[in-house]
């Protein structure tokens, strides 16, 4: 029962994940993580991932601070990155249970990076990388469910990139024939 429960879980991060690199704003990509990090932990102690659990709560309360930073359109300190990226590895140490561990923690760190710039291609760019990351945890942890939604989360990084690519182009053409 605890297994489909996750498996159930899972579901709900991929839908989650899925639409929210498809926002233009920073504040709704960081919301759309906030629930599903908070989701991505039930779905971690369900199947006794401890290492995916704790640091799934540590990027719920990261991406909480993040966004609440955004409405005040303020962006975090440096000194609050290097805080929440020592708090990610500290815990996932503390939690940690075998050489798989390293890569909630890796991503973990790679994302707060993400997270922590303005910069929405940026953003992206460290979804697909953490999408990667986390779907060959999912796997270990056996969260497959979770794997596809990583696994959709980097698609979809990268349909959004190329999206965003093609509308920069369109718009450098269409500036260009503003100016002839």
């Amino acid at each position: 029962m605890l297994f489909i429960l996750a498996q159930i879980c899972g579901g709900i991060v991929l839908i989650l994940t899925v639409i929210s690199v498809h926002f233009k704003t920073k504040e709704k990509i960081v919301m759309c993580s906030v629930l599903a990090n908070a989701v991505a932990t039930a779905q971690f102690f369900l199947l006794g991932a401890l290492t995916g659990a704790v640091i799934s709560i540590i990027n719920t309360i990261r991406c909480l601070v993040f966004y609440f930073f955004k409405k005040k359109d303020a962006k975090p300190s440096f000194i609050v990155l290097i805080i929440f990226e020592i708090v990610a590895v500290i815990s996932g140490s503390i939690s940690w249970q075998n050489m798989w561990s390293l890569i909630p923690i890796l991503v973990t760190v790679i994302y707060t990076y993400g997270m922590w710039q303005d910069n929405i291609k940026i953003i992206r760019i460290t979804t697909g990388l953490v999408g990667f990351g986390w779907a060959i945890y999912d796997i270990v942890v056996k969260a497959y469910v979770g794997a596809l939604q990583e696994t959709s989360q980097l698609v979809s990084a990268i349909v959004a990139l190329c999206r965003n690519r093609n509308n920069n182009i369109k718009k450098i053409k269409e500036q260009k024939i503003n100016i002839i």
